[in-house]
């Protein structure tokens, strides 16, 4: 049975006249004819008949016409489907924390677009456990998370497995007080994180015994940085997003004589969509670059 002349009936039990059906499908009446013709005959049933010069559906044509309705229905709603679909693939949705959007995203999306420019990227900054949900509910399709994570259906992929975590402080108050003054007497600037980096933050803090007086939290790595530039108190950050502020003398690292503070650092993406070639160059693209760029 084909589409096309189950189309054309479709047409003529809509109008009930087969040169309107004609002139809509741009067909000839005697081509409309024969395909009404055709598809009787492979039915066994007549579809239509005249009384006059008006045309009527016969009772098997009464149920063809249903049927062809929801048929060419369902065959809309595919075909908007895979509209959608494409449209879908041709954007990618990374979230990641603001630092790593800031810092290390836009170098990699621009070798990325040099080989697609046809794909548009959004990114979304957000805290890891907001790039879990989004994972999760199929609002990201690819997420950067500090630590990592274990769900069956999710692929977690480390792409740095240690970054060092550094007790900084700005120049004006390294050069006024001594250590014990500065964690004493000033406050702990803290990232404000659910998950690994805020249980390594808190087992430092009890392994070193500081205890602050006050503690200003903030859910930016880039306000916790421009804090502790101002004076504001001490805090823990990124060694790779101070390195600079370090080697100039702007920011100065407390060394407490303890153990190096390390985290990781994960790419998770739903693993069906680990399919797609473009969303697989990115990835690639990621996991080469991602220790390299500071």
């Amino acid at each position: 049975m084909e589409l096309r002349n189950l189309k054309t009936f479709q047409s003529a039990a809509k109008l009930l006249n087969f040169t309107k059906a004609a002139k809509q499908l741009n067909f000839s009446q005697p081509t409309v004819t024969a395909q009404i013709r055709s598809l009787e005959k492979e039915m066994g049933y007549p579809l239509f008949f005249r009384i006059g010069n008006q045309t009527y559906l016969t009772a098997h044509g009464e149920i063809v016409k249903k049927y062809t309705d929801q048929l060419f229905s369902i065959l809309e709603k595919m075909e908007s489907d895979l509209q959608e679909k494409s449209q879908l693939a041709s954007k990618l949705v990374i979230a990641a924390s603001e630092t790593f959007c800031t810092h290390y995203f836009p170098p990699i999306i621009r070798q990325f677009l040099t080989t697609q420019p046809d794909i548009g990227i959004k990114l979304v900054s957000c805290t890891s456990d907001k790039v879990i949900d989004g994972i999760n509910n199929n609002s990201f399709d690819i997420g950067i998370i500090s630590g990592s994570y274990t769900k069956s259906g999710i692929t977690n992929v480390v792409i740095s497995e240690k970054e060092d975590l550094v007790l900084i402080v700005s120049k004006e108050l390294y050069s006024k007080h001594s250590t014990e003054e500065l964690l004493e007497r000033f406050p702990f600037i803290k990232y404000e994180i659910v998950g690994p980096f805020e249980q390594q933050m808190n087992n430092y803090l009890q392994e070193t015994g500081i205890t602050p007086r006050k503690v200003v939290e903030s859910s930016s790595l880039e306000a916790v940085k421009s804090a502790v530039m101002n004076a504001i108190g001490v805090g823990l950050i990124s060694r790779n997003l101070v390195k600079k502020e370090l080697a100039s003398r702007q920011l100065y690292e407390i060394l407490l004589n303890k153990r190096p503070i390390q985290i990781q650092t994960s790419l998770i993406i739903a693993t069906h969509k680990l399919g797609d070639p473009k969303t697989m160059q990115l990835i690639r693209l990621i996991e080469q670059n991602w220790t390299t760029i500071h």
